[in-house]
């Protein structure tokens, strides 16, 4: 059962997830799980360890790349207090949700940039302008961006990497892919890169991407983008601070049915 409990949580939202063609990704992701499967995978958590004990945790651990997740479960195997995983699972969602938060205003801010076929040198300096210190150099990110174009002209382009828009990329690849889409769309129109959608891997820039093929008007994809985003990172942070009190529970030593309730609190 130990080995099972990913593949358990990724039959909730495989078909969500596989809408529109997109890839599935090898490990849950606790942005686009339903709650009810989050509150399925830490009550599984829950059943394993009382029967294979911490040992389990560890094996867990090593193969989930969720992060917060992975964060909780590395807390839950640690000698900290059930108020000490509290506190720190606490600081580590804050620190997930900024990251999110920011990602998704890249992808609005490229979003609205095809939406209005501006020049990707200026989707790329408002994109810039978004952090203190910029993490990458705006010339290297066009000479890769045009190399790039360059290779699927020829036929030889690894288009899984570079035409995939995904939350939990690092950024300096996610800004140079969204450059990538704001340049193809210059070039090619805006429908046509929604050829492109299969290979995107987040649901919030495919849809975003939709909006624009279907001739939707700026100021309505930018008002559905910010309420998407604010939905998003609003139910994310439930899921989260349900997986953290469920967490808690289990170090605590709650019964299954007390750890049953925790969870049906954050449920309709």
């Amino acid at each position: 059962m130990a080995q099972n409990l990913s593949d358990k949580v990724k039959s909730f939202f495989l078909a969500k997830s596989s809408r529109n063609g997109r890839s599935l990704s090898g490990d849950f992701d606790l942005l686009e799980m339903p709650v009810e499967a989050v509150l399925a995978y830490w009550l599984s958590v829950k059943r394993v360890l009382e029967a294979k004990g911490q040992s389990f945790i560890a094996a867990e651990r090593e193969k989930t790349s969720e992060p917060f997740v992975s964060h909780l479960l590395g807390l839950l195997q640690s000698s900290l207090s059930p108020e000490d995983i509290q506190r720190f699972g606490a600081i580590k969602k804050q620190a997930i949700l900024r990251d999110l938060q920011r990602k998704f205003i890249l992808m609005s801010i490229s979003i609205l940039g095809m939406a209005t076929n501006e020049n990707p040198q200026k989707v790329l300096i408002r994109i810039i302008s978004k952090f203190p210190i910029s993490p990458i150099y705006e010339k290297q990110v066009f000479e890769a961006a045009s190399e790039v174009l360059k290779k699927m002209e020829d036929g030889d382009l690894n288009r899984e990497k570079f035409l995939n828009i995904d939350h939990r990329m690092k950024i300096e690849s996610l800004i140079l892919n969204l450059v990538i889409y704001n340049m193809l769309a210059r070039r090619m129109g805006r429908r046509e890169i929604g050829d492109f959608i299969g290979h995107i891997r987040s649901f919030y820039f495919a849809e975003g991407l939709s909006l624009i093929v279907d001739g939707f008007e700026y100021d309505f994809i930018k008002h559905r983008l910010n309420l998407q985003k604010k939905e998003i990172l609003e139910l994310t942070e439930s899921k989260m601070d349900m997986s953290l009190h469920i967490c808690s529970g289990i170090k605590s030593g709650l019964s299954y049915d007390d750890l049953q309730l925790v969870g049906a609190s954050y449920l309709m």
